[in-house]
């Protein structure tokens, strides 16, 4: 058997039970999944589910586009980058968990799952910028919602890869008495097997009702794996089953309608979506410059103001008349958000104001955005000193961790954008796997905070 028969029927076959491992694993919202230890000083309850589905994600998708793009193509070193960053997702999801469902948890899990549908893209070789880019969330989109649910249909459409190729006759020939004979249907056979099943439990229930020799014969045969079902929540298995069927469509559709794509179509739409970008650039230079001025100059002022009191987090000195804790509190997300509205002006400004012939920034935008970006990393300085002054007083929670990734990430990007505004390249890959990896990263930290009671 041709290899790539072998995996694209191994691919629709696996489509089932990853689905109903996914609402098995992922969906029970139970606590059965989770292991509790004791590490050095820390308590941990880790949940073994999610690298496991993982796992099985990985294996299914590749067998589905090997089964589409043929057995020997392996994947690339993209692809095996964004592999290991789903497994790793799942893996160190709950490394730091002290509770079940906490706020590191949740956020590993939404993003393991963004990780798995991109490295679907990125293995088929479809990402609308040919590569990570600033398209990235049109990839999301386009492959949460428009290759999986376009792509509902192939798991039944796929199920004539079990269907014998036909051959062509010579002329001249006969055709063999085989070929015209009705083609064996294995499926029809099975569904045969489990109707003729189920009318035969139906006629002995109903004959057992009568006589008290068969209703004892089948207690003695019978009475013990009743007993079994109701011990494994039947019901429960089935419901399951049942919501598993629209997942499988899903799943299987991501991956057999990605693996299906030769990329082309792709194209057009990054090409559409560049000239829709490209005619919105349409504000005057003027206009960008007064904006990001106003900016600039407003939070220049806004150091002067507040310099003494900003900077008192990297000597430990707090205000007469405050708690530590308020003085670390107040002003920390305040000035995440400020750092979340600069990268947002900055958009805006690549998007809707004007550049020169080239496509390039003129001088004045450059200098202007250069500035907004360094006190984007002045603000993320100081917040890192009011959270570590927080820290140092009352130790280590996943929300404090998670603050502190999310001002080391806008920090980043506010470094990548000055890099990308002076050489004129985007450096959005750049950004994107420095949040993967050290989001990755600070899972581990987490669990080592944790073991040593910190």
């Amino acid at each position: 058997m041709d290899k790539k028969v072998l995996f694209q029927r191994l691919g629709i076959l696996l489509a089932y039970p990853l689905a109903y491992a996914y609402v098995r694993l992922l969906m029970s919202f139970s606590e059965e999944f989770y292991i509790e230890a004791t590490v050095g000083a820390g308590e941990f309850h880790y949940n073994i589910a999610y690298p496991i589905f993982a796992i099985l994600f990985i294996i299914v998708n590749e067998i589905v586009r090997r089964g589409r793009r043929g057995a020997s193509e392996n994947p690339t070193t993209a692809t095996i980058f964004w592999y290991v960053i789903t497994f790793l997702a799942g893996l160190t999801a709950t490394v730091g968990s002290t509770e079940v469902m906490d706020d590191l948890e949740l956020v590993s899990v939404f993003g393991m799952h963004l990780a798995a549908v991109y490295s679907v893209l990125v293995s088929n070789k479809i990402l609308l910028g040919g590569k990570t880019s600033g398209f990235i969330p049109a990839d999301l989109i386009h492959g949460f919602y428009v290759k999986s649910f376009a792509g509902f249909p192939n798991f039944i459409v796929d199920w004539k890869a079990f269907g014998k190729k036909k051959t062509e006759a010579v002329p001249g020939e006969a055709i063999a008495a085989e070929e015209t004979a009705p083609k064996k249907n294995h499926i029809s056979a099975v569904l045969f097997v489990l109707i003729m099943g189920v009318l035969m439990i139906i006629s002995l229930a109903l004959m057992s009702s009568i006589d008290e020799d068969i209703a004892r014969f089948l207690e003695n045969c019978f009475g013990d794996m009743a007993e079994y079902l109701r011990h494994l929540e039947l019901e429960e298995i089935i419901v399951r089953g049942m919501v598993a069927i629209p997942v499988c469509f899903y799943l299987y559709g991501l991956m057999s309608r990605s693996a299906k794509s030769n990329g082309e179509r792709e194209k057009r739409v990054a090409s559409w979506l560049t000239r829709v970008r490209g005619k919105g650039k349409t504000v005057s230079s003027t206009l960008v410059y007064i904006a990001a001025g106003i900016f600039v100059v407003g939070y220049i002022l806004f150091f002067i103001k507040r310099l003494t009191y900003m900077l008192g987090g990297f000597a430990g000195n707090v205000p007469d008349g405050m708690l530590v804790s308020h003085y670390a509190r107040e002003g920390f997300f305040e000035l995440v958000g400020i750092m979340a509205v600069n990268m947002c002006v900055y958009l805006a400004i690549i998007m809707l104001g004007k550049t020169d012939e080239d496509g390039k920034f003129s001088v004045p935008s450059k200098i202007l955005v250069t500035l907004l970006m360094i006190e984007s990393i002045i603000f993320a300085v100081i917040a890192m000193s009011k959270l570590g002054l927080y820290y140092s007083i009352y130790g280590y929670t996943p929300k404090r961790i998670l603050a502190m990734w999310a001002t080391l990430t806008l920090a980043f990007a506010a470094l990548m954008t000055t890099i990308t505004v002076h050489r004129g390249k985007p450096h959005f890959r750049a950004g994107v796997i420095f949040a993967s990896v050290s989001y990755i990263a600070i899972c581990i930290l987490s669990g080592v905070l944790v073991a040593v009671g910190a």
